[in-house]
């Protein structure tokens, strides 16, 4: 039965994050109304954007997973979520941030088996990793203040 509620309640989140796919992919997003969007999905599964931001890997790995019973599709919601943000910083024009929310969303994404039940409507999870290593790479390949020039 609280199985069941914690479903439905990650489906809903689920309609949240559809609608916010659609506003990243159009020009840039207002980064503060993306993230008060976002931070609306993720307390529906019981989770605080704020402090999935902040904390460092490991950190965000208890935040997510807090016992062993820990529910797939909870764990995908907070994958997708620091996913969406990554990609409204990186939208947005602000790398380090884009950097630090799709690397925390790789290293949850990892944590999803590929047989676990998800909402409808989104990428498999294989899909979506190789989604998050392509954003990473043209991030990380931008050139830096400090890099010589050629």
């Amino acid at each position: 039965m609280q199985r069941d509620y914690v479903l439905r309640l990650i489906e809903q989140a689920a309609a949240v994050l559809r609608a916010m796919i659609a506003r990243i992919g159009g020009e840039a997003p207002d980064l503060p109304a993306t993230r008060r969007e976002l931070r609306r999905a993720l307390q529906l599964g019981g989770l605080d954007l704020d402090l999935l931001r902040v904390a460092d890997g490991a950190t965000v790995l208890q935040l997510v997973r807090p016992g062993a019973d820990t529910e797939p599709a909870r764990v995908w919601l907070a994958a997708e979520t620091l996913f969406l943000e990554g990609l409204a910083a990186e939208r947005a024009g602000d790398a380090a941030e884009a950097i630090a929310g799709l690397a925390k969303a790789q290293l949850l994404f990892r944590l999803v088996e590929p047989t676990a039940a998800l909402p409808t409507g989104f990428p498999e999870v294989a899909e979506r990793l190789a989604e998050i290593a392509e954003h990473l790479d043209a991030l990380t390949d931008l050139p830096r203040a400090t890099d010589e020039p050629a």
